[in-house]
């Protein structure tokens, strides 16, 4: 039987999750060993600096008869064994992705410890939580996405479909020495097999509630054995989701279609030398943003009697009831090149990564809440003509004949909700050159250039609801069928250089000296895209 060694439990079955912490650097895979002959690897911490990125450990050394399997992983920009790496780490395999079922971001954000995911507004919209840094929506991520060796910047490319999955690294706590703007939270660094000069054919396909359907194609093998590869992929999700509008009788609360595209060619045309070059399309056709409100009235709920007004959101029964249809449409197209050249002296790694998304959504309001377009003619008739219909809302909220009497909540089957519409489109290209020295010598280096141009537009439209729908446009004048309310729409142009380097030098076979040091230079102009006779 097989056991890795950690610091809390003492012992856990290989088939758990690989997690090294500052205050154990072994996660070492143990066979047939007795109990009572346990023994784990404490370090020594000297001393950390938060700028220079300094850490200092001692380790005892193991019987190498002992090891049985070593996880490497790339979290500071090399190939290292996980144990030889001083950060908190946690590695999941391909076969434990594999048998996790993991195919999108929730699913591997489940079995990392400290990590949670939101998704609630729309696919291109996530904030993920890592050791209690979040991200905001609107914003860019608090995080590092690598994705086979090239920095991601745009927060819509993390939330996708995974296939072939070899590996997956979580870094917790500030990476931002080696990556630099955007990882105060820490690292994602994901690997995907690459092919080889063996054929392989994969197809995956399952049925389930709620007309959840999903399929999976893949193939990988050699153009010319021994030089160059392929790997093509493709991918397509579709479910009607969990719930159901009581109001309309649609499925179109969470329902989600998305397919995809992936290739790859990989060229080894000397010993010494691969490039790597991948492309992917792909687009989501989804609902959107949705919520039930779940009301904090003490005093109003014991005026009224009603117990609904100060309700335990873990009692609340969900109820949808939105007359908009939410939708959210993504358009995602990724083109990378990756050259890795090794020679005596050390490694030269380069590669460059164009990237466009574009991101929208349309859904009912919330402004019924509020009372904002109770003056509003359309809100008026639609209470008038829903209450004779005898619609009722979830209590506490009350639908009267008219909306100075009525409570509603966000998303009602009225139209004194409004409409929003909202654009989060960004388009970026970016590219990296780093050399660094050989592994296997007492002092190691590293040391690379930066470069990163984004154009991000970001738009909220507040519109009227006169019974048309939403028109997807972040501006409609007051003679159209969405006449727009309230509008934010601003452009970001930004530009980043960086600098950074890294040293590690074994003072003995058991304590290492590493210092990280990375400068950042980021340039943005932000303008409003509101037109000016906008009224």
């Amino acid at each position: 039987m097989n056991f890795v060694t950690t610091p809390d439990s003492g012992w856990c079955d290989s088939q758990a999750l690989y997690t090294i912490d500052p205050s154990l650097r072994r996660c070492i895979q143990l066979e047939g060993e007795p109990m009572n002959n346990r023994r784990t690897r404490w370090p020594l911490l000297v001393g950390a600096a938060t700028f220079l990125g300094a850490t200092f450990a001692a380790v005892p050394s193991f019987a190498q008869d002992r090891i049985i399997e070593e996880i490497l992983v790339t979290a500071r920009k090399r190939e290292e064994v996980l144990t030889d790496v001083p950060a908190s780490i946690t590695v999941l395999s391909g076969a434990q992705l594999e048998r996790a079922g993991v195919e999108r971001v929730a699913d591997f954000i489940k079995l990392v410890p400290g990590m949670s995911l939101v998704d609630a507004a729309e696919v291109g919209d996530t904030q993920v939580n890592i050791r209690g840094i979040n991200g905001a929506r609107d914003a860019e991520n608090s995080f590092a996405f690598i994705l086979d060796g090239i920095l991601m910047t745009n927060p819509a490319a993390f939330n996708r479909e995974y296939i072939n999955l070899q590996q997956i690294e979580v870094l917790k706590g500030p990476q931002g020495a080696l990556y630099g703007r955007n990882a105060a939270a820490g690292a994602v660094i994901v690997t995907t097999q690459k092919p080889d000069d063996t054929m392989r054919f994969k197809f995956k396909g399952s049925a389930g509630e709620d007309s959840t359907y999903t399929g999976v194609i893949s193939a990988m093998g050699p153009l010319v054995e021994g030089s160059s590869y392929f790997s093509v992929s493709a991918d397509w999700r579709d479910t009607d989701g969990f719930h159901s509008n009581s109001f309309t009788g649609d499925d179109s609360v969470d329902d989600f279609e998305s397919w995809n595209i992936n290739g790859r060619l990989l060229f080894e045309p000397s010993d010494n030398l691969t490039l790597d070059f991948k492309a992917r399309y792909g687009e989501v056709d989804a609902a959107s943003i949705t919520f039930n409100a779940s009301f904090a009235l003490p005093v109003v709920a014991e005026i009224f009697g009603d117990p609904n007004f100060y309700e335990d959101s873990n009692d609340h029964d969900f109820e949808f009831q939105a007359n908009i249809d939410p939708q959210n449409d993504q358009d995602s197209l990724e083109l990378s090149g990756k050259l890795d050249y090794d020679a005596d002296w050390g490694t030269v790694t380069a590669w460059a990564l164009y990237s466009n998304i574009e991101n929208s959504l349309s859904a009912d309001g919330t402004s019924g809440a509020f009372g904002f377009f109770i003056p509003e003619p359309t809100c008026r008739q639609t209470t008038a003509d829903e209450f004779a219909a005898g619609t009722t809302l979830p209590s506490p909220q009350i639908l009267a004949p008219v909306p100075e009497f009525s409570v509603f909540g966000p998303y009602t089957p009225v139209s004194c909700d409004g409409t929003q519409y909202q654009e989060r489109n960004q388009e970026d290209y970016s590219f990296e050159v780093r050399v660094a020295s050989p592994d296997d010598q007492q002092l190691r280096w590293l040391g690379g250039l930066y470069y990163l141009h984004i154009d991000r537009e970001v738009g909220v439209n507040l519109g009227i609801d006169l019974g048309f729908g939403v028109t997807e446009s972040l501006f409609v004048p007051q003679n159209g069928l969405n006449p727009t309310e309230q509008l934010l729409w601003d452009d970001f142009e930004t530009d980043v250089y960086a600098v950074f380097g890294q040293l590690e030098y074994d003072i003995s076979d058991t304590v290492e000296i590493a210092v990280a040091l990375r400068y950042d230079r980021e340039e943005r102009d932000a303008s409003s895209k509101v037109p000016v006779n906008a009224t």
